[in-house]
């Protein structure tokens, strides 16, 4: 991978204090992603330049299509189906019993239109998280337990392995993923990104199968190979709290990246925008839910 260009804030689109969660919609151009702590799903139309925002919360932390146009939010302990033009709650999809301190954050739909979703523990210390599958003809189920900050989620290219990150353990897990039922079968195997500075955030999958991994903290994202773990590329951002990623643009080139600022001190700099760049890589489309 050769890296084209530097990575540019677009200042022109809101500033998130915790920017997560991009996606992108081919068939409209559109951008879109959460800010966690500002109570807001943000869009933008590269075509015309449109910015929208919707306000929803509490703790909006994971945005994704459905099949009819309509937007599957997650927020503090809830799965929301959103009408994008006006923001309204249609349906409450999913409601799930968590302690108090959690909440929901990243997650993704499955090949097969389901969505997956984990929790978190806002303090960020005990194992109280887990990760549920919402089935549009069977409901709520968890597949996996005793996490602590449930992060990136993304699938092999075939759907038969799930690609996913509990950011405490500086990891990813490699997992044996049954499409057909939604659930998850054992670990393969844990890449190990220890070595890198920050913690391993958000993610998205290239159309070569490679994963792209925001490091949180660490103001970069990596390319790394999910069958020998070797990162094979990384793009540096000026903004230190890298959270996730996703491509789009007319070729699915242009890398989006989300950020968050540093809330320790006051900041005039680029932290809390999105970021674009262009790469030689193509990446996929996020599948939708069936909702």
């Amino acid at each position: 991978m050769a890296q084209v260009s530097k990575p540019i804030a677009l200042g022109n689109l809101p500033r998130s204090v915790l920017g997560e969660g991009p996606i992108w919609l081919p068939e409209s151009n559109t951008l879109y992603w959460v800010d966690i702590l500002g109570d807001r799903v943000h869009s933008y139309r590269l075509t015309n330049g449109h910015v929208g925002t919707i306000n929803i919360g509490p703790y909006p932390s994971c945005v994704m299509p459905n099949e009819d146009g309509n937007l599957v939010v997650t927020v503090k302990d809830k799965v929301l189906l959103i009408n994008p033009h006006n923001g309204s709650t249609l349906r409450v999809l999913a409601t799930v019993n968590e302690p108090p301190s959690n909440r929901f954050n990243d997650c993704k739909c499955d090949p097969e239109g389901r969505l997956v979703a984990g929790t978190m523990d806002m303090n960020e210390m005990n194992p109280t998280g887990s990760v549920y599958v919402i089935d549009p003809s069977f409901g709520l189920k968890r597949i996996m337990e005793s996490v602590i900050i449930s992060n990136g989620i993304a699938w092999s290219l075939d759907g038969s392995l799930m690609y996913y990150i509990d950011s405490p353990t500086r990891r990813v897990t490699v997992l044996r993923y049954n499409r057909r039922e939604g659930v998850v079968e054992g670990a393969i195997r844990h890449i190990d990104l220890s070595s890198y500075p920050g913690v391993p955030d958000g993610m998205t999958i290239d159309s070569d199968g490679y994963l792209w991994i925001a490091l949180y903290g660490g103001g970069r994202v990596l390319r790394v190979n999910p069958v020998n773990g070797e990162v094979a590329g990384q793009v540096e951002v000026p903004a230190q709290y890298t959270t996730s990623c996703t491509f789009g643009g007319s070729s699915l080139t242009t890398l989006f990246i989300t950020t968050a600022m540093d809330r320790s001190r006051q900041t005039t700099g680029p932290d809390g925008y999105v970021f674009s760049v262009e790469t030689d890589v193509r990446g996929t489309v996020v599948n939708r839910c069936r909702f």
